[in-house]
């Protein structure tokens, strides 16, 4: 019966913030007994730290950001058609999650007037000195997303985290105050819609790699690297295969030691989630984010955008 409770407990509290629920709230509407839920919120903490662990490490460990893989045209792949690259130009954007300043250099290379480039990790020393050329135009804070202040932007990204973030919603709920009246939020996350095939596979893998440390799963990045290579190759000559479109027009475009990367992304951090594209929307929506539009990208991931409007009082 304890065993059964704590499953029960574990599944549903992955939903509690993306449905903007209280905790007692949240407690109510499943009739969970207090101290499950507050052993499950104390795992996801924990998920939280060592996957902030995870990153810090890999980003240490990779430090460059060059070619496709740092360009503006990958920016426009990420954000478009949902927000076109020239709406950045003159914008004071906050971007959650810079790892190494890759989206940065993107940003700055889009014509933002300045950009508050937010990393809780310890790669936060890599930020600093990557984006350090860039002068002025760019701020670092060393914090997580959900400590960022009020800084009156007008427009906050966060590409490829907070499907990393196992309570994603006090991140999202500091995303909207940080914004302007008006102020726009995008974000890229994984999508569980057509990645069906995909998540047959790295699910199960996921299970190891997550308790591996980070040169180990360099070094199975590496051997997974010519299987995936082979696939895309294929993929190309097959448009019809599952996630061909990313692969030919984004993977193949980065040099191998970036895709190498790419596999590590996918196999390294403690926590991944791949949402539906209802949760993605949600994610913005329970944060009081209005007129919100997403994108199927690539048919495998989710661009989601929404934009800051305080309630009308009659």
């Amino acid at each position: 019966m304890i065993n059964k409770l704590k499953v029960r407990c574990q599944k549903l509290t992955c939903d509690i913030f993306a449905k903007g629920l209280s905790r007692q709230a949240f407690l109510n509407r499943h009739d969970l007994p207090r101290p499950f839920f507050n052993d499950t919120m104390t795992n996801l903490e924990s998920e939280r730290e060592k996957t902030i662990r995870d990153f810090g490490e890999q980003w240490t460990h990779h430090q460059a950001n060059t070619g496709y893989y740092a360009s503006k045209a990958l920016l426009s792949d990420l954000i478009e058609p949902l927000l076109d690259t020239t709406e950045i130009e003159g914008r004071k954007v906050l971007e959650i999650g810079s790892g190494t300043g890759r989206i940065v250099g993107m940003l700055v290379e889009a014509g933002a007037s300045h950009i508050v480039a937010v990393e809780p990790s310890v790669a936060f020393d890599v930020l600093v000195r990557n984006t350090e050329r860039h002068g002025a135009k760019v701020s670092c804070l060393h914090q997580r997303g959900d400590q960022v202040p009020r800084l009156n932007c007008d427009l906050v990204l966060s590409i490829g985290v907070i499907h990393h973030i196992p309570q994603p919603q006090p991140v999202m709920e500091a995303a909207w105050h940080t914004l302007k009246e008006g102020g726009r939020c995008l974000i890229w996350v994984y999508g569980r819609e057509g990645n069906a095939l995909y998540l047959c596979i790295a699910e199960p893998l996921r299970w190891l790699t997550r308790r591996l440390p980070v040169k180990a799963n360099d070094l199975l990045a590496a051997l997974l690297y010519w299987p995936a290579l082979a696939y895309a190759r294929l993929a190309q000559r097959f448009p019809h295969l599952p996630l061909s479109g990313y692969l030919t027009e984004v993977f193949l475009r980065f040099d191998p030691a970036q895709r190498r990367l790419v596999i590590l992304d996918q196999i390294n951090p403690a926590w991944a989630r791949y949402c539906t594209r209802a949760e993605a929307e949600e994610l913005l929506s329970a944060a009081g984010f209005t007129g919100i539009r997403s994108y199927h990208r690539h048919g495998y991931s989710w661009t989601v955008i929404g934009t800051k409007s305080q309630p009308t009082v009659p």
